[in-house]
């Protein structure tokens, strides 16, 4: 099959494109839920609701609002993964699908994909990739909620000065090394659950990395082009982005 676009990665970035693209453009990605790099990484991002362009961000916005994700100060998007996955119900997109190869084909690209059809293929006049690729991190962390009852002051090691989840919940930033593997990070956060003092307990950890993205990374290369959604503060500054890049702007 041939499309105008084909994205990598079901990111809130590839999202904003896709809205604006609809059905010229597939979406194809190897984890089976989008939105892994703000949802799944436990990264809510500050900011919500200000400098947003498109009417589409402002409209996701408002959703989010209606979701309840702002308990005051407190920021807690787990219901709002809804909003995006309504928005990509009638969108091309393949979940649990391995990306192959992306190749150069005339003018165009030839990209092979594998999943539980086999392989595949597909055409496109230009390819974009929302992925957060290894030579792109400056640094990462796997994060986790823990929560006390009693709201201990106690300054933990690792913990954020956002205010995420709900009341009592504290986020946790453990940092590992920008190669490390998910089992490393797994371990790290095994040792410091065992330290962890009294009165807390471990809510949820997250199964995808919390990334920091260097300043500086190819924005083309081959001619495909790279704008990686975990590069945003949020998910609405990200999918504002890929909004008004599909329009024809830059995703800065």
């Amino acid at each position: 099959m041939t499309y105008d676009t084909i994205i990598l990665g079901a990111t809130y970035l590839a999202a904003g494109i896709a809205e604006e693209l609809q059905e010229s453009c597939l979406i194809v990605e190897r984890r089976p839920q989008a939105g892994y790099e703000f949802i799944n990484a436990l990264r809510f991002g500050p900011g919500y609701g200000e400098k947003l362009v498109s009417d589409k961000a402002k409209d996701l916005f408002k959703q989010f609002e209606e979701k309840g994700a702002f308990h005051g100060e407190r920021i807690c998007l787990f219901d709002c993964a809804s909003c995006l996955y309504q928005m990509l119900e009638n969108k091309n997109v393949l979940l649990n699908t391995e990306i192959v190869s992306v190749t150069k084909n005339g003018e165009g690209f030839c990209v092979q994909i594998h999943g539980v059809s086999g392989y595949r293929t597909f055409y496109a006049k230009q390819v974009i990739d929302t992925r957060v690729l290894p030579d792109m991190i400056h640094s990462k962390t796997l994060n986790l909620l823990i929560n006390s009852k009693n709201h201990p002051s106690r300054i933990l090691p690792y913990a954020s000065e956002a205010k995420y989840g709900y009341p009592g919940d504290v986020l946790i930033k453990i940092p590992v090394r920008a190669d490390a593997g998910y089992a490393e990070a797994r371990k790290k956060v095994k040792q410091f659950l065992e330290n962890m003092p009294a009165g807390y307990k471990a809510t949820l950890v997250a199964d995808c990395f919390d990334w920091a993205v260097k300043q500086s990374y190819p924005k083309i290369k081959d001619g495909v082009y790279y704008l990686p959604s975990a590069r945003f503060l949020g998910p609405l500054s990200a999918f504002d982005a890929g909004v008004l890049f599909a329009r024809g702007g830059d995703a800065e």
